[in-house]
């Protein structure tokens, strides 16, 4: 009976999270562990919230990643980061950035970001310019080929 209880527990902390924004299974269970609960019960939870689709690891790293295009765009290296810091797998990352990468012109988005980034280095010498800019973009996850593209086209 007890423990019947502490899994409506956990399920409906779980909800509540759920209720916010949509999250990875590692997120929830890491939630539900520091919450105190059964490894048996988090386990047991995370298998029903899947079950229900609540739980949808490809659907998030979807989610994630077309919300941070959107808002703040950043490089495939950075975005697989912060999808692995949440216990995306990489078959699911590397198939969800798969399909992407064909609709997403990272070259194209660090040029973007690139010249809008320079008007708050006006008056500086364009080789720290460059410096400048190349360390930006590194910090925002593009490949090194996409910000050397970038920088000589907004020359």
């Amino acid at each position: 009976m007890r423990e019947n209880k502490e899994y409506l527990k956990a399920k409906d902390y779980a909800y509540r999270l759920l209720s916010y924004r949509q999250r990875s299974t590692k997120e929830i269970a890491d939630r539900l562990q520091k919450k105190g609960f059964a490894p048996t019960t988090i386990n047991r939870t995370i298998e029903y919230l899947s079950q229900q689709n609540y739980l949808n690891d490809e659907k998030f790293a979807r989610s994630w990643i077309q919300t941070k295009m959107q808002s703040s765009p950043a490089g495939w290296s950075l975005l697989r980061y912060q999808l692995r810091q949440k216990g995306i797998s990489t078959q699911v990352l590397e198939k969800v950035i798969g399909d992407f990468s064909s609709r997403y012109d990272e070259v194209n988005t660090a040029k973007k970001l690139a010249t809008s980034r320079r008007r708050y280095y006006r008056g500086i010498e364009p080789l720290k310019l460059k410096k400048r800019l190349y360390d930006y973009l590194r910090r925002r996850g593009f490949s090194q080929e996409a910000i050397l593209q970038a920088i000589k086209k907004t020359d």
